[in-house]
């Protein structure tokens, strides 16, 4: 946001290295996140101090300004040494850096939250068997032991009784019961 709002001669772009770094490093958070919590954790670490030092490289330039003093407005002449006051740019784009800083810390930290306070998940025990394992069949009686069994001749089925009609008594016609006008 500085060099967006301050032009390419910006004296705070250099915060654009501290922030591209913690950025990242948060990116490398998303991706290794299946790797623990330890590498995440320093990830997430390296991260948050890029951007704090992001940042005070920007409170330090209105700080210095203040301590060292500025020369006059643009027409009048700047004795040696003394470096022109902030710029509107500059001060616009100081002001949305810091509050992108301060976002991006309290995202690192929400992420570190959520890190913390998912379940560590145990492996899965191996499955143990619990149907009993299938016998082994009987040997059968050697054929030399058994008697031949006589043959049985096929028994005829019995025959149903013949279909007889029944007679149903007639029922009285229905009433209505709805009162007729």
């Amino acid at each position: 946001m500085p060099f967006v709002f301050g032009g390419t001669s910006s004296r705070i772009d250099v915060v654009i290295v501290p922030f591209w770094v913690g950025a990242a490093a948060l990116a490398a958070c998303a991706v290794f996140r299946s790797q623990g919590r330890a590498p995440i954790a320093i990830l997430y670490f390296l991260a948050g101090l890029a951007i704090v030092y992001g940042l005070l490289s920007i409170v330090s330039l209105p700080v210095r300004l203040a301590v060292l003093g500025t020369c006059l407005a643009a027409p009048a002449p700047c004795p040696t040494g003394l470096p022109r006051p902030l710029t509107d740019g500059e001060n616009t784009g100081l002001g949305v850096a810091a509050a992108f800083g301060l976002i991006a810390i309290f995202l690192g930290f929400y992420g570190l939250v959520t890190l913390y306070r998912r379940p560590v998940v145990a492996p899965e025990p191996p499955r143990v068997r619990t149907i009993p394992p299938i016998a082994a069949p009987k040997p059968a009686a050697t054929p030399e032991a058994k008697a031949p069994e006589p043959k049985r001749e096929p028994q005829p089925e019995p025959e149903l009784p013949a279909h007889e009609e029944v007679e149903l008594p007639e029922l009285p016609p229905h009433e209505s019961s709805t009162p007729t006008t």
